[in-house]
């Protein structure tokens, strides 16, 4: 969960990074008439809204459901994944699926069972059939 929390917070610093240079460079545009800033705020504003709505509002509703540990699960096999980065994440079954590369390397056609968070689908915890079935 610490993953998950820290991505969120790193997320909402740069929100508020972007909402100070959006200030700062609206200041500049109306005080000395500078169009450079106002290419700035042109490119900046739809940027920082979509990644706002697409990315860190899953992740806001989540907070309650991280919080009580209130998580889905679903059982299934990986189709893809791809390359660790920004956003981290593997198709299950058709869905795509959010992780921590620190603790959960999800292999392809392997089969786990997530227990996720509902509206980010971000992988609290995991556990790898094959695993389970040699245990028995």
């Amino acid at each position: 969960m610490g993953y998950f929390y820290g991505t969120l917070i790193f997320e909402l610093i740069f929100y508020i990074f972007c909402i100070y240079k959006i200030i700062i460079g609206l200041k500049v545009v109306i005080k000395d008439k500078k169009k450079g800033y106002l290419i700035l705020i042109i490119i900046l504003i739809p940027l920082a809204t979509c990644f706002f709505y697409d990315v860190t509002i899953p992740k806001i509703k989540d907070i309650k459901y991280a919080l009580n540990e209130d998580l889905l699960v679903h059982k299934g096999t990986v189709e893809k994944t791809y390359l660790t980065g920004k956003v981290n994440i593997f198709v299950l079954d058709g869905k795509e699926y959010q992780y921590n590369p620190w603790k959960f390397k999800p292999i392809q056609k392997n089969k786990y069972e997530l227990h996720y968070l509902p509206n980010s689908r971000f992988v609290v915890k995991y556990e790898e059939e094959q695993h389970k079935n040699s245990d028995k």
